[in-house]
Parts: C-alpha cells; sequence; structure tokens
C-alpha cells in the first residue's frame, strides 16, 4: 500500500468515529500490517471502537499478526477450527480488537489455478453470522469480488467500504451494487449509499490539527534494566529472529525510529519483559495537514509480498 492510500485510509476511519456518535465498528476482511497500525492509531486518538479482522492464512497470521495483536489492549485472536481464544492484555474496552483465524494456506491463483476455487465461505460469509452491524468495511484480503458483494449487504445508512488494489477489472463487476462510489489515491475505491457520504468522510481534515507522534523509551526501559550497551541488545533480538546491524541497533538505543516493525516490538517486549506501552508513548504534536502514514506499509516483513498474494485474490 502506498503512504498516500495509507493516509486516506487513516483520514477516512478518523472521520468516520469523529463524526459518529457511538462507537466505530469496522470490519477488515484480510488482516495484516493494516490491522496493527490502524487500530493503534484509533486508540492513540482515544477513539472508541470495535474492530473485526478476518483472516484465512495460518501461519502469515501467526507470524505477523498475533505476536504484535496479544501485546494489544483488550485484543482477542480466534482460531475458529481449533475452538481456541487468546486474550491481550484488559484495559478499558475503549478499543476492543477482535482477530478471526481460519487454518488455511496462502492461496496464489495466479501461480495454482486450483486456488481459486478454495472453499473460503466461512470466511466470507462470517461477519453476516456475527449479526453486527459496520460503519467502514475494508476489503484487502481473498475473495475479494465476493467479499465486496457481502459488503454490500451489510451496508447500512452511513457505512463507507473500501477496495485496496482496485485498479484490477477482475474486481470491478461488484462495484455496481454501489449507489454511490469513485476512486481514490492510487489504487484504493471507496463505496456507500450517498454521495454525500463519501463526500463526508473523504472531507479534509483541519488545516492545523493535532496529530500524533510518539516517545521512544528504550534507552530509559534498559537502564531500568541494568542493560546500558547496544552491544548486549543485537545478540537478544538475533535470538529472536530479528538481525540488526550494530550501527541500527545504535540508532534504535540513541534515537526515535520513524518505522517499527512489529516483530523487532514484540522482540524487545520479550527481552525487556515489558509492554508495547513501556516503549511507546503516544504524543499529540501540531500539524499543518492531515498527518502522515504511521508505519511503513512497503515492510515485506509485514505485509504479503508481490502483487500475486495482495492484488490478485
Amino acid at each position: 500500500m502506498s503512504p498516500r492510500d495509507g493516509d486516506l485510509i487513516k483520514t477516512i476511519l478518523l472521520n468516520a468515529a469523529e463524526r459518529s456518535a457511538q462507537q466505530l465498528r469496522v470490519l477488515e476482511w484480510g488482516s495484516g500490517q493494516s490491522t496493527l497500525s490502524y487500530t493503534q492509531i484509533l486508540a492513540a486518538h482515544e477513539l472508541s471502537f470495535r474492530w473485526l479482522a478476518l483472516e484465512y492464512d495460518r501461519e502469515f497470521f501467526d507470524t505477523f499478526v498475533a505476536p504484535a495483536l496479544l501485546y494489544q489492549a483488550d485484543a482477542v485472536l480466534r482460531y475458529v477450527e481449533d475452538g481456541r481464544s487468546l486474550h491481550g492484555p484488559a484495559r478499558d474496552g475503549r478499543a476492543h480488537i477482535e482477530a478471526v483465524c481460519w487454518n488455511r494456506t496462502a492461496l496464489r491463483p495466479s501461480e495454482r489455478s486450483t486456488d481459486r476455487e478454495a472453499d473460503l465461505d466461512h470466511y466470507v460469509n462470517y461477519p453476516a453470522a456475527t449479526g453486527h452491524g459496520f460503519d467502514v468495511i475494508i476489503v484487502d484480503g481473498r475473495k475479494r469480488r465476493r467479499c465486496l458483494l457481502a459488503a454490500a449487504d451489510l451496508m447500512e445508512a452511513d457505512t463507507v467500504v473500501l477496495l485496496h488494489d482496485a485498479r484490477h477489472p477482475y474486481y470491478h463487476c461488484a462495484l455496481d451494487r454501489y449507489p454511490a462510489s469513485r476512486f481514490i489515491g492510487d489504487d484504493l475505491w471507496v463505496g456507500a449509499r450517498s454521495t454525500a457520504r463519501l463526500n463526508d468522510v473523504l472531507a479534509e481534515r483541519a488545516a492545523m490539527t493535532t496529530s500524533l507522534g510518539y516517545r521512544w523509551h528504550l534507552r530509559r526501559v534498559m537502564a531500568e534494566r541494568e542493560m546500558y550497551a547496544t552491544t548486549e541488545l543485537a545478540p537478544l533480538l538475533a535470538e529472536r529472529g530479528v538481525m540488526l546491524s550494530r550501527e541500527q541497533v545504535h540508532r534504535l538505543f540513541t534515537g526515535v525510529p520513524e518505522r517499527l516493525n512489529p516483530n523487532l516490538l514484540v522482540a524487545l517486549c520479550d527481552i525487556l519483559d515489558c509492554q508495547v506501552g513501556d516503549l511507546i508513548e503516544p504524543a499529540r504534536q501540531a500539524h499543518s495537514r492531515s498527518p502522515g502514514y504511521a508505519v511503513d506499509p512497503a515492510d515485506p516483513t509485514a505485509s504479503r509480498p508481490g502483487p500475486d498474494v495482495a492484488g490478485s485474490r
């Protein structure tokens, strides 16, 4: 996902949340970096929300999503076919995240034509079975045409539906189900019941608004544990599969990183026996325009690689 598209999705989520009289309800078909970053953004803005993320690829989910989610407050991970649930730390319930996973593998239909016939009925139909309504629906997983049709059936008066990788004509036959829609950004499409609702959620945010940054407390947390040298940190990270050069570790220790890989955060929390909130302190700052994307959306360790996996579901 491009930074421009990432920023547009963030604008839509924040506008929808701030204009809503109730808790923001978000559905996401296809979990990943967006699940982690956008829920953190909403929580840091002290907005109340419920986020339902659905994922069919068990290996991807367990590698890139579940470890980081378990450090987020009021997160629940449900493994449908295992009948098992895992819970993150309990807080005040304002930011509730539910991630649901099935025991499937990665699908690559351009390489294996049989993958197009994969049975993901439960994945597509799960939201309707919950009986819940949604304010924002993000379609960014497999079976996108079917998910778009299912999303149209779930729409309420003010629901907004987003499609990522919208350039693919393969998905376009499902777009006619939406009374109002438009292509935006580099590779997004947004649909709603009315043009007025589209204009509302796409409105430019205030020219001078309070946006979100963070303070990085790695040095302090390490000192509290009597760790003072970066040379101590590198081998411990390597043991947990995070390979950083001596220079990268030094910059991590002495500065404020612009990008934070969730695997790195999980490894640091494990090494230092702390939580993400001990390392990162949200900090509001004045901005002359809508703030940029909070994480690196192109991080290959945090999102599915290549146009086949991310772009032809």
